[in-house]
């Protein structure tokens, strides 16, 4: 796709004008739209997980410039909705870290409620599932899984855990993988080394609800990125993911850092694909450029803001992705083989190795016993994964 085919309407521009705008990193607060375009507004930041934010940037804009009040009332009533859900996942994400912690396995929260603290709001994040690398290996943890129920699925990096009517739990083995062989191997060697201080780096959440053992900064300039390159790649990525790593690079680094930060990247071949998340930063959030990890590339951040914007949050929203009724696994398969293709001039070895890689978890996955058990077929989108 050609970056210059690539235009964003008033709403969409609008749309990020107030991201910036609750974010402080514009005080442009002239907002020329029609009501049909505050729609538009308003159902983008629902479709990407950022109602509460935006709506922090509508507060901002002086009177005259607000949005209609049928408009404005269902959104804050969405917004209330959005804290009173971070408040029970705080409890939760603090019950289920303390079990696991109680029944001698060590446990680092991954993303979610832990990314939240670096809000300044920090229940204004829209919550997700409770995603929980636990330090056990991959047969105890899907042992114990598979106690509550027998049949959960197994993934290379988790196991479902269904226990709660509340939330989604995932037990990882790991946070996450790359599709390329060598490059995995070299990715889980990092969160081996990356494990051993993540499990004592804790997080305080807000209102006094407790503790929760989170990713140190460190890991997360390279795992939160490779997460937003996975959902890229199998579902679909909105900006909500986006957001939670820009707060992450708002966070002090210094040069030290910085260049280890580049050095990892470089090894993962992940450098292309992080100079398109920069531009991101900067175009939709505007974070500093003495923030950057890398320089921005306009080319691929603009093909890649393209795609957020047509996906949504997990890729909920794209009409290209979607399950069709009684799809087989081979033509899942090649479904999602056909979708990556479309990213192999911006990141050829990711997209090349994504049918090897998919055939291989396949068999192992069958060979092992982790495949679900058999489902009536229904229409929709992929399970995030």
């Amino acid at each position: 796709m050609n970056k210059e085919n690539i235009h964003f309407t008033a709403a969409e521009e609008t749309f990020f004008k107030l991201i910036r705008l609750a974010l402080f990193t514009s005080p442009d607060c002239r907002v020329r739209i029609s009501k049909e375009e505050w729609k538009e507004v308003y159902d983008m930041a629902c479709k990407q997980a950022v109602a509460a934010i935006v709506l922090d940037g509508v507060e901002l804009l002086p009177p005259s410039e607000k949005p209609p009040t049928d408009l404005l009332m269902p959104w804050i009533s969405l917004v209330q909705h959005i804290e009173k859900r971070n408040r029970q996942m705080n409890r939760l994400a603090v019950m289920v870290c303390d079990k696991f912690k109680r029944e001698g396995m060590g446990n680092v929260l991954l993303k979610g409620q832990g990314n939240a603290t670096l809000y300044p709001r920090p229940l204004h994040r829209t919550p997700g599932d409770i995603d929980l690398w636990v330090d056990a290996g991959r047969k105890t943890l899907t042992r114990y899984a598979r106690k509550y129920n027998p049949g959960a699925e197994v993934l290379y990096h988790h196991v479902d855990f269904h226990v709660l009517k509340d939330a989604e739990i995932e037990l990882h083995f790991t946070p996450s993988w790359m599709n390329e062989w060598p490059v995995n191997r070299r990715l889980q060697r990092y969160f081996r080394e990356w494990k051993k201080l993540s499990l004592l780096h804790r997080v305080e959440l807000p209102e006094g609800v407790g503790e929760i053992p989170a990713p140190t900064l460190e890991m997360n300039r390279i795992y939160l990125l490779i997460h937003i390159y996975r959902h890229l790649f199998d579902e679909g990525i909105g900006l909500r993911q986006l957001m939670d790593y820009y707060f992450v690079l708002l966070q002090p680094c210094d040069e030290k850092a910085r260049a280890e930060a580049v050095k990892v990247l470089g090894r993962l071949r992940l450098k292309r694909f992080a100079s398109a998340v920069m531009y991101v930063m900067q175009e939709v959030f505007g974070l500093p450029a003495d923030r950057l990890l890398l320089p921005p590339s306009p080319g691929r951040g603009k093909r890649l803001l393209h795609e957020i914007m047509l996906a949504g949050n997990f890729g909920q929203h794209d009409r290209r992705i979607r399950r069709q009724a009684g799809e087989t696994p081979s033509a899942r398969f090649l479904r999602k083989v056909r979708r990556n293709a479309m990213f192999l001039g911006d990141y050829p070895s990711e997209a090349a190795w994504s049918p090897l890689f998919k055939m291989w978890h396949y068999v192992w996955r069958a060979a092992h016993g982790y495949l679900p058990e058999k489902r009536k077929p229904t229409a929709g989108h992929d399970r995030p994964e």
